[in-house]
């Protein structure tokens, strides 16, 4: 679904889209402190339905995102790279995605609040946007 990225660290690889996707998702699960594993399930069931990985693909790019985000990569530079290799479509599904993630533990806590709305500041989009992609997450969690 996705190609490659041009460029998403400070190193010349590059890097699937599917990982940065990936990767934010694991910096939606990790917001409140931990990673739980009803948000490790929703993330590689996430990635497996939506972006139709296979499984083992599926555990390689959550394996890379989590030592990207062990490394550092924050979500100020990944919604920079989200930006400029996406378009505004690929955006809001990605911001569906985060609240999916955000909204599986079945609660919403002041830090992952700040998150979405800081997401969506730096992704561009309006709040009639979020509101809709986290109306359509909260509609496949129930």
């Amino acid at each position: 679904m996705f190609g490659k990225l041009k460029k998403i660290n400070k190193t010349d690889s590059p890097i699937e889209k599917n990982t940065i996707i990936t990767s934010i998702l694991v910096e939606c699960a990790r917001e409140d402190g931990e990673i739980l594993n009803v948000e490790k399930n929703k993330i590689k069931t996430l990635l497996k339905s939506k972006l139709k990985m296979s499984q083992e693909k599926v555990n390689e790019i959550f394996d890379e995102a989590i030592k990207l985000a062990e490394d550092r990569i924050e979500v100020y530079s990944l919604t920079k790279e989200i930006r400029e290799n996406f378009d505004r479509d690929e955006i809001i599904k990605i911001l569906e995605y985060m609240w999916l993630i955000v909204l599986s533990d079945g609660k919403l806590d002041d830090f992952e609040a700040a998150l979405m709305s800081k997401a969506v500041g730096l992704f561009h989009l309006t709040g009639k946007e979020s509101a809709e992609a986290r109306r359509n997450a909260e509609n496949e969690l129930s």
